[in-house]
């Protein structure tokens, strides 16, 4: 077995090698021009290839990274349209210039001043949580709101501005670049720049130096992006903000500088503790961990690592999963997306159950491991797999939405007026019968003097009418005045009663309070009101008030409610009665333990391009006094809703059904 593995894998004579000498232990840079990539290896373990004491596990890495004449099948003939480099040409003349005027960033003085400034910035991102928690959650509404275009121009600029610092880098410590282009991630264009000439450096700082370059100046970015978020008022220029403080702080630190991928942080691990091929050596490692060929401490640690790395990109490859659904849910595509996925899967699971099938068959590096052990191992990680796949789980669901006060009152006014006096503004406490505003409606003002002045005629005729009737001697004449007279006295009588119901028409412009309580604007924010700049009732005085829309709320216990907007896939789940956990963003400190006390009809929104369906649920919070009660209506909050347990098995399938039904 070893000796076919040193036949197949003789080292290519084209390969050189370089000496480094370090502190830590004598490394050796092994450079391959045709391929055009550089690694570094412990000066031992390049001896022991090119005398032929290597082990088969170390020549199966040197196969893997291409320095063998019998390549890697593997490496040469895998293909993922989900990772596609296209390269472009070389940008080393243009890192040599920006290289020469990079001081105020690379230099010892500059990046200890911007590292305080990323501190700094640091530090007041912690400082206003609360804020910084308001604007996560309008994020989202900003996201459906601004073009993808603009959002993925943004997303590419930044990266480009990631790649030309490891350029610039590169250049500083003497190193050349290399080819430069495109990676299609996901669909996503994202720039990409070779640095592995670096390599040839003896300093390993220097080396680390120039993989981090880049995530140290989308730091720099985001800082300044902080900076801009605090001081702005505008609320768009804040998310605009916020959006890069994401890509360049939360995304850069989750991708780049993880070493679970292969990005920056991979190849720093991988300098640091001198692996060939970290993803690769990990993987031979938990191997002879399984196989017990090996339990060194190194291969404990790599073990761990590839446990790492392999659950970490199944999260990932979920997450692409559910964010390709997403997208093409927006173009009508989910069924096709979810066919996608779901061959996908099946071909994930089929190469699972090759191997695992081969792990029984003992095959390869199994062959000499005792088949009790195999299946053994075979039945435990079915085990797990069935309990990862069917024992139910809790689950959760979070949504956002507002405090609001849903048991008060509301008040509507008897027709559209004129507001001509306010008694009652936002956050008084009134009493019932209390005035709360006066309307001036000049029809009714109009028909009163017009009835008041018919009825003074009606009055006076009726009067003369009755003293030409005592005045009449004769009864023929008699009984004419008597009949006029009844007709003057029934009309004054009509005029009356219409004069009356005006007047009972004007008392009702003059709206009162029904119940005792505190004054609330008419919806949830003050800034709802649909005429700008009223923050209180009284700058309503002199405006027409619409009968259609309510004046104003009245809170009669001061108790409040979380109002949560959720959506509709998880509908059959949510009950009344269903926990929920929910915290304040003015109160960021404190959570609330609550449960769902009512459940709306699902709400289908017929103008959105995606029709997303959503209801809405309100659950209990506190009561609270009249002077708190204004100052948290409207309050952003976030709440986790407990599901019933479900398995995975259930929710995948219910995935699937879901993309399928579209």
């Amino acid at each position: 077995m070893m000796g076919n593995s040193m036949i197949d894998g003789r080292l290519r004579q084209d390969l050189t090698s370089v000496s480094v000498d370090e502190s830590r232990r004598g490394m050796r840079i092994v450079v391959d021009e045709i391929g055009g990539r550089f690694t570094r290896v412990r000066e031992e373990l390049w001896k022991a290839f090119q005398n032929g004491t290597a082990t088969e596990d170390q020549w199966r890495q040197a196969c893997q990274a291409g320095w063998t004449r019998h390549r890697s099948q593997a490496r040469s003939g895998r293909f993922s349209p989900l990772y596609v480099r296209i390269p472009i040409g070389s940008i080393d003349d243009v890192a040599s210039r920006l290289a020469r005027w990079s001081g105020w960033l690379f230099s010892r003085t500059a990046v200890i001043f911007w590292t305080g400034i990323i501190v700094l910035a640091t530090g007041m991102v912690v400082g206003h949580r609360d804020q910084w928690q308001s604007s996560l959650g309008s994020l989202g509404d900003f996201f459906a709101q601004t073009s993808p275009i603009a959002l993925g121009a943004c997303f590419v600029a930044t990266k480009i501005i990631h790649e030309l610092a490891h350029a610039v880098m590169c250049r500083r410590i003497g190193s050349r670049c290399g080819t430069v282009g495109v990676l299609m991630l996901c669909g996503m264009p994202c720039p990409f720049c070779d640095v592995s000439d670096s390599v040839r450096n003896p300093s390993a700082w220097q080396r680390a130096w120039v993989m981090l370059a880049g995530i140290y100046v989308e730091l720099i970015i985001a800082s300044l992006a902080t900076f801009v978020w605090i001081s702005a008022r505008d609320p768009a220029v804040q998310l605009h903000a916020i959006n890069l403080m994401v890509i360049c702080g939360i995304s850069t630190l989750v991708f780049n500088a993880n070493p679970l991928m292969r990005y920056d942080g991979y190849f720093v691990l991988s300098d640091w503790i001198g692996s060939v091929n970290l993803r690769s050596e990990s993987s031979a490692a938990f191997g002879e961990l399984l196989t017990g060929k090996r339990r060194s401490r190194r291969t404990i640690l790599l073990s761990t690592y590839h446990l790492a790395s392999s659950i970490y990109r199944l999260i990932l490859m979920i997450a692409i999963a559910a964010m390709l659904l997403a997208l093409s849910d927006r173009v009508h595509l989910r069924p096709l997306m979810a066919i996608v996925i779901i061959l996908a899967t099946f071909s994930m699971l089929r190469r699972f159950g090759g191997r695992m099938l081969g792990v029984i068959r003992g095959e390869q590096a199994w062959a000499k491991i005792s088949k009790f052990r195999r299946t053994s191992l075979v039945v435990m990680t079915a085990l797990l797999l069935g309990v990862i796949l069917f024992v139910p789980m809790p689950r959760y669901r979070s949504a956002i939405g507002r405090v609001d006060a849903v048991e008060s009152v509301k008040v509507f006014l008897p027709g559209d007026a004129i507001v001509e006096s306010v008694g009652a503004n936002f956050g008084d406490r009134v009493q019932t019968g209390q005035s709360l505003l006066s309307l001036a409606d000049s029809s009714d003002e109009l028909a009163q003097s017009r009835i008041s002045g018919q009825l003074r005629v009606a009055q006076l005729q009726s009067r003369l009418s009755r003293r030409s009737t005592i005045a009449q001697r004769t009864a023929d004449n008699r009984g004419e005045a008597e009949t006029q007279w009844e007709t003057f006295q029934e009309v004054e009588r009509t005029l009356e009663t219409q004069l009356a119901s005006v007047k009972m028409r004007a008392n009702r412009n003059d709206v009162r309070a029904n119940v005792d309580g505190v004054v609330l604007p008419a919806e949830s924010t003050i800034s709802a009101d649909p005429l700008r700049g009223i923050t209180t009732l009284s700058d309503r005085v002199g405006t027409l008030a619409i009968s259609q829309h309510s004046w104003c709320r009245i809170s009669v216990e001061g108790q409040l409610h979380a109002v949560l907007q959720i959506d509709a896939r998880d509908r059959n789940h949510i009950r009344i009665g269903s926990p929920v956990r929910i915290a304040l963003a003015s109160m960021p400190d404190r959570t609330f333990d609550s449960i769902i006390e009512s459940v709306s009809a699902i709400d289908n929104d017929s103008e959105s391009v995606i029709r997303r369906a959503a209801y809405v649920v309100t659950c209990p919070l506190m009561k609270v006094s009249d002077t708190e009660i204004l100052g948290l209506l409207g309050t952003q909050c976030r709440a986790i809703v407990r599901l019933p347990a479900r398995t995975l098995a259930e929710g995948l399938f219910q995935r699937c059904k879901d993309g399928l039904g579209g």
